[in-house]
């Protein structure tokens, strides 16, 4: 399994955080310890890590029409930027 992290900017870091529920719950057919976090200093950048057991299917999902309309839903601002563990 890979770690992840994809960090971005949002539009409202509140309305992002509300919805952490909902990213777990899309992402979590794909990966597993999934965690979000913000700017400590206030700003509007943010990440998300998750351990992907799935690789196929989270790529398949991140290209899908589903997968803009969450992205718009939550206020993500592109671009993604994905990094990935070295392992």
């Amino acid at each position: 399994m890979t770690k992840i992290v994809a960090t971005h900017k949002v539009v409202n870091v509140d309305k992002w955080k509300a919805l952490e529920s909902e990213r777990r719950e899309h992402m979590g057919a794909f990966a597993d310890d999934i965690a979000g976090y913000v700017d400590p200093n206030g700003g509007d950048t943010v990440a998300v890590t998750m351990t992907v057991h799935d690789p196929e299917g989270l790529q398949a999902f991140l290209q899908s029409d589903a997968c803009a309309a969450l992205l718009e839903q939550h206020g993500v601002i592109q671009p993604v930027t994905f990094l990935t563990s070295l392992k």
